[in-house]
């Protein structure tokens, strides 16, 4: 059997991208020719792309026991590691593989964005230059380097990056998306909320509802007399802020279908909108359809025609009567406090914190009010040593029941998480804390355009909690109760 024709023909399909068929016929190669080194690299370069770091790991290293300076196969380990989170170790491959190819682009572009993903953001902007200087159509270093300068907050400069990304490969689904976040990031809705649209296209948006285009509603067609699905997607923090948008449907003559989470359902029922819910029905009928989200869009939001500047949620009377008894006896300022997200959401390292951070404030005479329901081991440990903080996390099960509590409370500081968004969606005073730009608090402004009641304390510097908690503590000082 001809070996080196198996390998033409095998890379040949790998490169027009019929990987199943490449993997098939290096694998058969290795059982042939256990010590075909572009057939065992190759085959660990599939794998990675199917994220299979583990065992690409194995034929990659049995291709560098061959060939320890086979710069292709010290890139792909680099890769094998980097997916596998092994950042440090990755970076060190990548070096070995540009010491023997110092121009290998690839290599350099992995180096660059490994050195990102550890935070070491300076370090991989004249990497990336230099990328780009050997090739400056290469669309992938031109996205990485956006993401590196976002991180940098050089915000016009990551903009840049991605729309000469764009303007490379006019198809490339996460530089409009990364464009798009930091669009409306910078206040830019009428571009920004267009291309949040590429977001239905990644391939983690699987889960969007596939439907023919033309019964997608998008604001086009007449709703008078029709029934509108309007899909949940994202947190629950998006479906609070993006639900005022039912009113306006609701206003066009439309019928509305929902999916909405079991969690938010009364809330959503306090909106009065006469909605009907899809696990409530047997037969499901429908004549458009609309992702939540994409009602920003629809109705063609900018920062001046956000609707519902008054409150949208309201808190069932019984249950606002119950908190309010529940706290007549506390006489002083009562303050909500909610410090950690959902730990599964991505960035949650970066915008949760700790009970400790915000311990400075437990000096001040008043009343606070946990907003959590579960505790690390640090957190309950502190509960105990802290007498002006009240643990309600039975009673606060339901978001009905917690609305019921922010209701009676003076104002709520939050990190950023969907607690935010009800206190701003029930119209009650909220202070977020915001330790990195995130586009739906836009930039360089204390106040939201979502939730007229808010203000926003923002880091100055990357992890420093301290000083966002002495400036909040310095702003509770002035306050008065209500």
């Amino acid at each position: 059997m001809d070996i080196q024709f198996l390998v033409n023909k095998a890379i040949k399909l790998h490169v027009r991208g019929k990987v199943d068929k490449a993997e098939e016929i290096y694998k058969k190669i290795i059982n042939i020719d256990p010590n075909n080194i572009i057939s065992l690299n190759n085959l660990g370069s599939i794998l990675n792309t199917k994220e299979n770091f583990e065992k690409s790991l194995s034929f990659v290293n049995r291709a560098l026991e061959i060939k320890p300076d086979y710069a292709d196969a010290l890139n792909n380990k680099g890769n094998c590691l980097k997916g596998l989170n092994r950042f440090d170790e990755a970076i060190k491959y990548y070096k070995k593989a540009l010491i023997i190819k110092p121009d290998f682009v690839g290599a350099l572009n992995n180096l660059a964005t490994s050195y990102n993903s550890i935070g070491r953001h300076e370090e991989a902007i004249p990497i990336f230059k230099k990328v780009i200087e050997l090739k400056p159509n290469y669309y992938e270093a031109l996205y990485n380097q956006g993401i590196c300068l976002y991180n940098l907050n050089l915000f016009d400069e990551a903009k840049d990056s991605y729309e000469k990304a764009i303007k490379v490969k006019p198809d490339f689904i996460e530089a409009y998306y990364n464009l798009s976040l930091l669009q409306m990031l910078q206040g830019n809705y009428k571009e920004g909320i267009k291309n949040y649209e590429w977001r239905k296209k990644r391939n983690r948006a699987k889960k969007y509802p596939q439907f023919d285009n033309d019964i997608e509603w998008l604001g086009d067609k007449d709703l008078k007399n029709k029934i509108i699905y309007i899909s949940k997607e994202q947190g629950l923090g998006d479906y609070i802020q993006y639900c005022r948008y039912l009113l306006l449907v609701k206003n066009l003559g439309a019928t509305i279908l929902l999916d909405t989470p079991k969690i938010l359902k009364p809330m959503i029922e306090t909106m009065s909108i006469d909605c009907a819910y899809l696990d409530n029905l047997k037969k499901i009928k429908f004549d458009y359809h609309c992702s939540i989200v994409s009602l920003a869009l629809a109705f063609k939001t900018t920062l001046d025609t956000i609707p519902s500047k008054e409150p949208y949620f309201f808190t069932p009377k019984n249950i606002k009567l119950n908190w309010e008894k529940k706290l007549n006896g506390f006489k002083r300022l009562n303050i909500g406090l909610k410090w950690t997200g959902n730990s599964s959401y991505v960035d949650d390292m970066n915008r949760s914190t700790t009970l400790k951070e915000l311990k400075p404030l437990f000096d001040l005479p008043y009343d606070f009010h946990s907003l959590e329901i579960e505790y690390t081991k640090e957190d309950e440990a502190l509960l105990n040593n802290i007498t002006n903080l009240k643990c309600h996390k039975k009673d606060i099960m339901g978001l009905d029941n917690t609305a019921g509590l922010i209701e009676n409370l003076d104002l709520v500081i939050s990190v950023n998480t969907s607690i935010a968004h009800l206190t701003g969606a029930l119209g009650k005073k909220l202070w977020v804390l915001l330790p990195v730009p995130e586009y739906r608090w836009l930039l360089k402004r204390q106040d939201s355009p979502w939730y007229p009641k808010t203000k926003i304390y923002r880091q100055i510097k990357g992890g420093d909690w301290k000083t966002m908690v002495d400036k909040v503590k310095q702003d509770l000082k002035l306050l008065k109760k209500i």
